[in-house]
């Protein structure tokens, strides 16, 4: 299968047994899921999230009760820019109410050089996942194929976006998975 073959397949499962959320239809998302809460607890209740002081975070929907959760806990968020390719904002002393939508990172983040600053987690959306951690996203949009951070890359998955092994190339290598039912990698 190609990696658009299993996305396809991924999106049409969530859509077909309800299990996606705002917004729907997943297609063409990282998609948000059914249970995407409870895989975020299983997540903020490992070490390695209560131990993070700085996180870089994808601007997808599934990602926002973990962005949240890190800015009330005054964690330091860093997102990409909107509108600009390759730049991100921090969102350091905001509240979550400040973000009604991600759109407003652009007038209240401010300008951060990310190669100057060590990031202690990465949150990714996922499209589809396997058990041995490679990763297949939405084919564009952050996280940015040339993006390399030192520090354990974290994505959420519901179970109809795991598989034994991915049946196409994967777009790169996760840490950890937190599902609604298990964490795979901790």
């Amino acid at each position: 299968m190609t990696q658009g073959e299993v996305r396809e397949l991924v999106w049409n499962a969530l859509a077909q047994h309800r299990a996606a959320t705002y917004p729907t239809p997943p297609h063409g998302h990282h998609p948000n899921f059914i249970g995407a809460s409870r895989a975020a607890e299983r997540l903020m209740g490992l070490k390695l999230w209560q131990m993070a002081t700085v996180i870089l975070a994808g601007p997808d929907q599934v990602l926002k009760p973990l962005r949240e959760a890190a800015l009330k806990s005054g964690k330091i968020v860093i997102m990409p820019h909107p509108d600009k390719t390759g730049r991100y904002l921090s969102l350091e002393g905001l509240l979550p109410h400040q973000l009604k939508r991600v759109r407003e990172v652009a007038q209240l983040g401010k300008p951060i050089d990310l190669s100057q600053t060590t990031i202690d987690l990465v949150l990714v959306g996922s499209v589809a996942v396997d058990e041995r951690h490679n990763w297949l996203g939405k084919g564009y949009g952050f996280p940015y194929k040339n993006l390399e951070v030192a520090a354990p890359w974290v994505t959420l998955a519901h179970t109809l976006m795991i598989f034994d092994e991915l049946p196409c190339q994967p777009e790169r290598k996760v840490d950890l998975i937190a599902t609604p039912h298990q964490v795979i990698g901790a």
